[in-house]
């Protein structure tokens, strides 16, 4: 397969930064007159449709109902527990605040790889790496976090 032309390469990270960065406002926004799990659900449903025309288009064969299974297993788990729980939690926190923490995702993510031997002991430039990625959804959010003192 031939290497990527830079022009894809910047058009996908622009697209991933726009799409993915307004996830979190996108959510705010429509909680406000859908109902979350019903709102989260049709964004499910509609990426689901998307990706599967997607894969239609190109080709791809007919799923066996153990992908089906999986698929769906891993969706409700997603949609319960992943962006369904975010959902619900914009509802009481600012949208800028359920980024930040969901930026803190991976770290948990590597620390639990090395802690149950699934993954090496993380790199300095690893940790570099997590923690200019959790630093730079800081920064961004930041000045919009509206965290309330109890004095």
């Amino acid at each position: 397969m031939a290497a990527p032309k830079r022009t894809l390469v910047i058009i996908a990270f622009a697209a991933l930064y726009l799409i993915w960065g307004s996830t979190y406002l996108g959510i705010r926004f429509s909680i406000e007159t859908i109902p979350p799990f019903l709102m989260a659900g049709a964004r499910f449903v509609l990426a689901g449709v998307i990706m599967y025309a997607i894969a239609w288009s190109q080709g791809i064969g007919k799923s066996n109902w153990a992908n089906w299974r999986t698929s769906l297993i891993i969706g409700a788990c997603l949609l319960l527990g992943g962006n369904g729980g975010v959902t619900i939690s914009e509802r009481y926190i600012d949208s800028g605040l359920a980024a930040l923490i969901v930026a803190i995702v991976p770290i948990y993510i590597v620390l639990l790889g090395w802690a149950t031997g699934m993954a090496p002991r993380p790199t300095p430039i690893m940790w570099m790496g997590l923690g200019g990625g959790f630093l730079g959804v800081g920064i961004l959010f930041g000045p919009g976090l509206h965290l309330h003192s109890s004095g």
